[in-house]
């Protein structure tokens, strides 16, 4: 392949373009400052928290930890956005950019992004899951017949099993969603208004099969979204009944600021399907709005990075209360 035969690669015009800090894009790239530092303070306070969770073995160590986990990975889309969307559209690497190859490099960088999307897509669905698993079992052992034996099941065995079929799923699943992206070479295009002149972003082209990611992400996005959104209709239901049958003296025993903060974290969590989903349905429907949703998309993914770890911290007693460390505790029928 001729160098420049796609994208921006040795056009002169790129060449020879000269970066300059005050366009639009500059502007935007640093308004994280607002809120990302203090994100960041609120997810090493979750951190913190996990840790005495494990000194202490809290019976819901999992849900912290995936909990925990979900935050972690938000900042970790928050930086590869910086680098794969946030920088390149100021324009600060597009000389550099018209004067190399296509190359894997950028192929590698590319995959990388997806990687991590498709993992961050598990969390919504898997604390869900996990709290579902915590109204099933409401004790600490329930006994199930089966085969005329009697067997003791643990909610905490349950989540255990989950936590530990999650990690290696969060690395190898989205191999079987990228495989095709492996052949391609990745390289710079040139943005579209409403980015400025030298605005570029990453693409790839020739992959296996002439695969495109566009709709299986759409088919992904959906996916995750379905799943996690009937988790948590049941999970409303089920905490609804439980608290109705309830008298109002057993019912003051229960710690419902806990659960209302898990429900309302694990509802903002949706946004990041909203992220993805208003991305592609401009890129499929309004393809003339699909660079102001690449503008945007960024924002969309810090509204995830930041509410969820805020919403968690703001709204649950563990983070008020220094001397209770026992976090999770409400359980129905316990």
């Amino acid at each position: 392949m001729e160098s420049s035969a796609v994208g921006i690669h040795g056009n002169a015009t790129f060449t020879n373009f000269e970066f300059s800090f005050f366009t639009l894009p500059m502007y935007l790239l640093f308004v994280p400052i607002i809120y990302i530092p203090i994100t960041v303070v609120i997810i090493l306070r979750t951190l913190v928290k996990l840790y005495f969770a494990i000194q202490d073995r809290n019976e819901n160590i999992q849900l912290f930890t995936v909990i925990s986990m979900s935050s972690f990975m938000s900042l970790i889309i928050f930086i590869s956005d910086f680098f794969f969307i946030r920088l390149p559209t100021t324009g600060i690497f597009t000389s550099w950019c018209a004067r190399m190859k296509p190359n894997r490099y950028l192929t590698a960088f590319f995959i990388f992004k997806y990687h991590i999307n498709y993992s961050a897509m598990i969390f919504p669905c898997a604390v869900s899951t996990m709290r579902l698993i915590l109204l099933l079992y409401p004790t600490r052992h329930k006994s199930v017949i089966n085969h005329n034996q009697c067997f003791k099941i643990s909610f905490l065995q349950l989540n255990g099993r989950l936590l530990r079929f999650l990690l290696p799923f969060l690395l190898f699943y989205p191999f079987l969603l990228t495989f095709f992206m492996f052949p391609a070479l990745g390289y710079c295009s040139s943005a579209k208004h409403p980015f400025p002149f030298g605005a570029i972003i990453f693409r790839i082209e020739n992959t296996l099969f002439g695969l495109a990611n566009s709709r299986l992400l759409l088919f992904i996005t959906g996916f995750w979204m379905t799943a996690s959104m009937i988790n948590n209709w049941i999970l409303l239901v089920k905490l609804i009944k439980a608290r109705c049958s309830l008298s109002a003296r057993v019912r003051s025993q229960f710690s419902y600021k806990e659960e209302r903060s898990l429900t309302l974290m694990t509802f903002s969590m949706i946004f990041f399907f909203l992220s993805n989903g208003i991305f592609l349905i401009s890129r499929f429907f309004f393809p003339d709005y699909l660079y102001y949703a690449i503008m945007f998309r960024p924002f969309g993914n810090d509204l995830v990075t930041c509410v969820v770890p805020w919403v968690f911290y703001l709204t649950h007693p563990v983070f008020r209360k220094k001397i209770v460390r026992q976090i999770f505790i409400f359980r129905p029928g316990a």
